[in-house]
Formats: structure tokens, C-alpha cells, sequence
């Protein structure tokens, strides 16, 4: 095989034992005495299941393995549209699986779910919900070899911990067979990883550890359960695989060393600066006089926008840097890690998702729900607190379902078209919390992004509400972003803060203005992940959440929070909009859903009617051509004037690295922005893309106009600056 990976002492699969190759071509090709050497050998004994798969995270092929015989199985790719007439007709927001011919129901009778057959395999929770998704196969008696280390499942030293330990293993070896992308590993690689699984469990002291670990039994799960782990888990699959494995860091032209000897660079922007991960190779090249040179090595520590590289051999710290690369994947994020971690234990049944209502109340509405019994008193009617009567209906009916404690309400989608008073329904709910009767009740404000949980806390402080606590991760704010909190600091906690007992927790906790505990808590919804924050939420316990932009959310990333805070979770509200923003990915992943593309909870969304942000002409078009005439506008703008249109011709969008630039559209913008700059006037740019706003960024600067601050991305927009601009304060 290509790769030894035992130590020469060990019995080592060997070349002339070349694997079976049969084509998913017809419900023929899959013979019965093929399959029947490989059951002969396998009765009552263990395989070792691979597989690889396409660029577009699909399952390609699938290897079996005994001691002495391997098969690998090919599929073909998107079997559903060569067979039309088997596709069956499914209802709206179910996914469509390919139809099984006789070739693969032999698979799976004879192979798959076979009571005598015990599998075991590198990452099984993956080929199970894989063999379901697009092969409409099951798989019983699988155990995920990776489950028995305690280490990240994605390191090299969890899979040298799989397969026995490092004192049988050639390291090297381990980590090229391992290490393929999608779609680039070879059939005797995927043939040879299926064999070193089943070689594993005759290691008496790995059979003793696989014994007990839990087994995945697809069999026995119902249909749509499977499904929604399936589509869960793919979808973070391909968010991972879109992940870029080259990226220009932009960094000062400096170099220096270190006292320990690493070489000193400076990161100047946040979004590509270097980071520390186990797998990314940082590549330097610099220039000193006329002569070319590059260095090679790896991120050793990182400390704000100071990054300490070890670099492999000689290093050099004269000239000038011309570019440093970053080549590989970065790391997943714990948030990554926890989503991948609750399906795995839900296929292995030691998590049971459908006993949580809040999953179910997403992903399973038909089954019976039990709700956990409320903290609170709940015949007692909400009381909204509204001292100075601001609140349009919408928002007080939106306020008072916010603080029901019906159940009807425990998952409470809130829809507010642009300029309706998001934040404001936001800020009432919490004030009506904290002042009123709900003495024990916490809430915690989540957003998607560090930004958009500031902008929350600037408009509370900003509306007078300043009773709550801001966390922030270190990396985030240590040396990249202190400026933007600095009206903050009476409520900013990092998170490096954290720790220190529960003593300490509680002075950070300790709310500056009315010297009691505070129980309203903003974070990103990755920072609910981090087990740094078990402090936190052992002293405000997570009962109440409330999402803002939650229609930028992926459904799946709630999946973490429903399983790490299920004992006191009491209710979830999201607002947002999902005809203004759609989840982050959408556009590489056109089946991405938030909470608003589910019909049984978008039914019960309640809408906030009244916007005050747009003037009446734009106003007006809005409501007629989105909202379907329900959205009414309160303006004292109501010239038509107010909104021009200008057709920009012969303007064509050309690809631009992963974004897309138009350059005709650039060269008017920059005009405009020459004549407003001249006139003395407020502007700012708004473009769907993040490749077309850097260039009109750099054309600005080039033009000696005012740059920074200026232009956005629609995602990073979200109506701030525009909403600073109408009130005359932008």
C-alpha cells in the first residue's frame, strides 16, 4: 500500500493484498460473491470502514477492510438526477435523498446491518450521516475509533491515540494518510485507512477501550431525526471546506527577533492576521538589497497584533517583507468543535436531542413537547415597562411576548423590517425585566459578530439603560479593537478577566451604577461555547436568550447552546429579518436556513409594523414590493426626491478572487463621492460585496478622499451608519 503505518515488528497490510474496486454503476455491479468473501472473512469479527469524498463534501467511496481482504465501493455522484422517474415528490423544506437500487440494499443488508458485523472507522459519525444523506443508506454497530481520546478529534495525536498509540505507529506516515482534502485521497489510501481501523481492535488493550465507547445504530433512528443531523452536520462541512488554505497576512515590512529567539512580525489588520494553529505553515519572504530569500515556519505564540514565529532553520531578520503567506486551514473555532461534537453524540445515542424542547420546537414540531416549568409566576400578566410611552403597538405586543411566559412563546421569532425599533423592543424587554417583578430572571443579548453585540450595548447605554455586562474575547479586543469599547468600560469584561473563583466572578459581575449582581449578559453566540464562560453562567444561568440579527444565524449553530445550557434554558427569542439579511455562507451555500425559513415558527412570527428610519418614498416602495403592503411608514421626509436611481451602463461584475468587483459602478461612486466631499456632505457606500467595497476603499484613498469609515459590506452595514445620518449625527 502507499503508506506503512505500523511499526516493521507488526502485521502490515500488505501489497500483494490489493483492495477490490467495484463502480456504483447499476444494480448489478455489486455481486453477490464480491460482497460474500468479504462477509466470509468478516463473520463475527470486526471491519474497518473509510471513505473519501467530493469538494462538495458528497460521499464518493467507501472502503471495507478485514485483515486480509479490502473492497472499496465508488458511488456515483448526484444519483437522484439519473434516475427522474424514482424521484418522488417532497414537501417543502425536506431534503430530497436518492433513490436505492438492489445494488446498494445488498450493500446495506449483507454488509451495513449486519448483526454478525461490528465496524470501526476514522470519523463515523461522518460516513453514517453521509451513507444516509446521499446514498439513503443505514449502518448498525459503528464505533467512532476517534471517541476513545480525550484530544481534539481533528489532531494528529487523536488519531495516533485511535490507532494505538505511538509507540506502534510511524508518525509521518499517520499524518500524510490522514491529512487528504477532499476529494484528492486515493483508493488504496482510503482502503489502507479502513485496515488500519480494523487492525486496530486486535490490540487487546484497544478492543478493552472501543468495548466501551457507544455505538451509532442509524437503523433504529427515525427518518426525519436523521435527516436534520445530516443537514446540521453537512452544512458545517461545507462552511469548513470553503475555508481559504492560502492567506496573504497583511503585516508591517519590519522584521526582528525575539528574546526566545522567534522571529517578530506585525499584523496590521484583524481579518487576515496570523494565528496560531497546529496544521498552518507561515511562509516569509523578504528582500534584502537585490537578494531574494523566503523562511518557513510556524506561529509559536500570539500577542495581539505581535506574532512570534519558530522559523525551520537560519533565521534572518535584515530586509525588507515583501509578503507573508499562511498556508493551510485554520483551526475549528470551540463553537465548530461543540456543533460537531452534540451530532456525534446524538448518533451515539448518549445525548437524546428529541427530549429537548427547544430543538424539537425547531427541528421536530410534531412530536409532543414538554416544557421545563418556568421560574417565574406564570398566571401573572407581563408588565412592560414604558415610563415615557415611545412604544408604537407593535413593539409594546412584541415587549409583552417577550416577558410572557406562555408556552406558545418559548421560541419566539420577532420580524423588524429596517428602522422599526429592533434595539428599542430589545432595550424595553430588558429594562421591563430588570425594574419590574422578575427579580430572579436573567436574560443574555447574543449577536452573530463582536460588532454587532457592541452596537447593542452602545444603544442601551445610549437610550439609559446601563444595567448589563459586555463579554468580549481577548483576541478580539487585546491590541486590534480597545477603541471601539472605550464608552463601555463600566460594563466590559474580557475574557482572560474570567477565572480567579466565584468570588472574583461576582465583583466582575458587580454592576457599577446600583451595586447589586446584574443579570442581562451580551456575548457572541460562539462565546457561549468557550468553556471559559462556565463561571459566568453558573452565577447568570442562560434562561432567557434573546438573538439580535438572529436571520444571519445558521440554524445549526444554536445546536451547542440547546445541549450546554438544556438544564436552565427557559425561553429563546429571535429578532431579525430575513428579507434584509441572510445567514453568513448563504451565498456559497444556497440551502443555509436561519430560524425565519422554518414555516411552523415563521407562522407565529410576530411583525413589527411601523418603521421610522426611511423616507416615505423609499418607505412606501419597500412595504409594496417586500412586506406586502404591512409595513407603514412614520417620516418627516416625504418628498419624492428623497430616493434617485442612477443606471450605471455598461457596468459588468467580473470575478475577483472569491468576491466580485464592477469597475464601471467604482468610477461613479468615486465621482459622487468627489462632489458630496466638495459640497461639504455626509456619504456612505454600501455594496453586496466585500471584494467590490476593499477597491472602492482603495480608490477612495487614492483619490484623496475621506476612506475610512466610509464603505460596507451590506452584512457589516445593518442601517448603523445609515440610521446616524437621517438623525444628523453621522
Amino acid at each position: 500500500m502507499t503508506h506503512t503505518i505500523f511499526s516493521l515488528q507488526q502485521n502490515v497490510y500488505k501489497a500483494d493484498h490489493e483492495p477490490i474496486i467495484v463502480d456504483d454503476i447499476d444494480e448489478n455491479s455489486v455481486s453477490s460473491p464480491v460482497l460474500r468473501r468479504l462477509i466470509d472473512s468478516a463473520e463475527g469479527a470486526a471491519v474497518g470502514v473509510a471513505a473519501t469524498y467530493r469538494p462538495d463534501c458528497t460521499l464518493s467511496s467507501l472502503a471495507f477492510a478485514t485483515l486480509t481482504r479490502a473492497l472499496v465501493i465508488h458511488f456515483f455522484a448526484a444519483a437522484k438526477k439519473r434516475n427522474p422517474q424514482h424521484q418522488q415528490k417532497k414537501k417543502k423544506g425536506q431534503e430530497q435523498h436518492p433513490p436505492v437500487s438492489r445494488g446498494r440494499t445488498l450493500i446495506q443488508d449483507q454488509i451495513l446491518c449486519d448483526p454478525n458485523i461490528q465496524f470501526y472507522g476514522y470519523r463515523m459519525d461522518r460516513i453514517a450521516l453521509g451513507l444516509h444523506l446521499d446514498i439513503s443508506l443505514r449502518i448498525n454497530a459503528a464505533v467512532d475509533i476517534l471517541s476513545v481520546s480525550s484530544s481534539d478529534r481533528r489532531s494528529l495525536e487523536a488519531t495516533m491515540n485511535a490507532l494505538g498509540g505511538e509507540a506502534l505507529l510511524q508518525k509521518d506516515n499517520v499524518k500524510i494518510l490522514f491529512a487528504h482534502r477532499e476529494g484528492d485521497a486515493s483508493t488504496k489510501d482510503v482502503a489502507l485507512q479502513a485496515w488500519a481501523a480494523c487492525r486496530t481492535v486486535t490490540f487487546p488493550y484497544m478492543a478493552s477501550r472501543f468495548a466501551r465507547l457507544s455505538r451509532i445504530a442509524t437503523d433504529t433512528m427515525p427518518d426525519a431525526h436523521l435527516s436534520d443531523l445530516a443537514k446540521i452536520s453537512r452544512d458545517a462541512e461545507i462552511m469548513e471546506s470553503l475555508k481559504p488554505t492560502k492567506v496573504v497576512n497583511n503585516v508591517t515590512d519590519g522584521l526582528s527577533i525575539s528574546r526566545g529567539g522567534n522571529l517578530n512580525l506585525e499584523c496590521t489588520r484583524f481579518r487576515t492576521r496570523i494565528m496560531k494553529n497546529r496544521d498552518q505553515v507561515i511562509h516569509i519572504e523578504t528582500q534584502n538589497g537585490g537578494r531574494l530569500s523566503t523562511m518557513t515556519g510556524r506561529a509559536q505564540q500570539i500577542d495581539g497584533r505581535q506574532a512570534y514565529i519558530n522559523v525551520k532553520g537560519a533565521v534572518n531578520a535584515s530586509g525588507k517583507v515583501l509578503r507573508v503567506t499562511t498556508i493551510g486551514k485554520e483551526d475549528l473555532t470551540a463553537a465548530e468543535s461543540y456543533r460537531e461534537y452534540v451530532v456525534l453524540k446524538a448518533l451515539q445515542g448518549t445525548i437524546t436531542l428529541t427530549k429537548c424542547p427547544f430543538f424539537c420546537s425547531i427541528w421536530a414540531p410534531s412530536l409532543k413537547i414538554s416544557w421545563p416549568p418556568p421560574t417565574e409566576d406564570a398566571s401573572s400578566a407581563p408588565f412592560v415597562y414604558n415610563p415615557s410611552g415611545t412604544l408604537n403597538h407593535s413593539q409594546y405586543e412584541a415587549v409583552e411576548r417577550i416577558l410572557s411566559h406562555a408556552d406558545r412563546d418559548r421560541v419566539l421569532l420577532i420580524q423588524g423590517p429596517p428602522g422599526t425599533g429592533k434595539t428599542t423592543v430589545i432595550a424595553a424587554s430588558v429594562d421591563s425585566i430588570v425594574r419590574t417583578g422578575h427579580k430572579d430572571r436573567t436574560v443574555w443579548l447574543v449577536a452573530h459578530s463582536n460588532v454587532a453585540v457592541k452596537n447593542i450595548a452602545e444603544k442601551l447605554d445610549k437610550v439609559g439603560f446601563r444595567e448589563f455586562k459586555l463579554l468580549v474575547s481577548r483576541d478580539f479586543h487585546y491590541d486590534w479593537h480597545e477603541h471601539l469599547y472605550e464608552r463601555l468600560e463600566h460594563c466590559f469584561i474580557r475574557s482572560d478577566m474570567i477565572g480567579g473563583g466565584p468570588v472574583a466572578v461576582e465583583r466582575l459581575l458587580l454592576d457599577a451604577y446600583t451595586n447589586t449582581q446584574t443579570r442581562v449578559v451580551l456575548c457572541t453566540l460562539s462565546m457561549l461555547s468557550n468553556p471559559s464562560i462556565n463561571e459566568i453562567t453558573l452565577q447568570v444561568p442562560v434562561e432567557t436568550v434573546i438573538f439580535d440579527e438572529a436571520s444571519q444565524i445558521e440554524v445549526g449553530d444554536y445546536l451547542p447552546l440547546l445541549q450546554r445550557f438544556q438544564p436552565t434554558l427557559q425561553k429563546m427569542v429571535f429578532i431579525g429579518d430575513d428579507r434584509q439579511l441572510a445567514p453568513f455562507g448563504q451565498d456559497d451555500i444556497g440551502k443555509l436556513r436561519s430560524v425565519f425559513e422554518f414555516p411552523h415558527l415563521r407562522r407565529r412570527a410576530h411583525f413589527l409594523d411601523t418603521q421610522y428610519r426611511m423616507p416615505l418614498v423609499i418607505g412606501s416602495f419597500i412595504s409594496r414590493h417586500v412586506y406586502d403592503r404591512k409595513l407603514m411608514t412614520v417620516h418627516g421626509i416625504n418628498s419624492k426626491t428623497a430616493c434617485r436611481f442612477l443606471d450605471v451602463k455598461r457596468g459588468q461584475e467580473q470575478k475577483s478572487g472569491k468576491s466580485w468587483i464592477n469597475q464601471q459602478e467604482i468610477s461613479v461612486v468615486i465621482h459622487l463621492a468627489r462632489i458630496y466631499h466638495k459640497q461639504g456632505k455626509q456619504f456612505r457606500i454600501i455594496t453586496p460585496y466585500d471584494g467590490q467595497r476593499s477597491t472602492i476603499e482603495k480608490q477612495l484613498e487614492l483619490a484623496k478622499l475621506p476612506w475610512e469609515d466610509k464603505c460596507f459590506n451590506v452584512d457589516s452595514f445593518q442601517g448603523k451608519w445609515l440610521l446616524d445620518i437621517l438623525e444628523g449625527s453621522g
